[in-house]
């Protein structure tokens, strides 16, 4: 899985430019890419929407986690 930094430098963005498309400071958004702080979901959305990506998963569940099914033990 790809993090948030490796999606922005792959596109060729700064920081700073990220910040002013969220509409957030460069200091929050570092947060946001460092895993400082939680990134809200409007935000998140418009992070999908600049770097392009169409999975959420793939930049925003954490690498540890496993999706798996629930079994009920009869």
């Amino acid at each position: 899985m790809k993090s948030l930094q490796n999606y922005r430098n792959e596109k060729g963005y700064t920081q700073a430019y990220m910040a002013k498309k969220l509409g957030v400071s460069i200091a929050a958004y570092n947060l946001y890419e460092n895993g400082g702080r939680k990134i809200p979901r409007k935000a998140a959305l418009k992070i999908m929407e600049v770097l392009e990506i169409e999975n959420i998963e793939e930049i925003f569940l954490p690498s540890s986690f496993t999706l798996s099914e629930n079994r009920k033990q009869s």
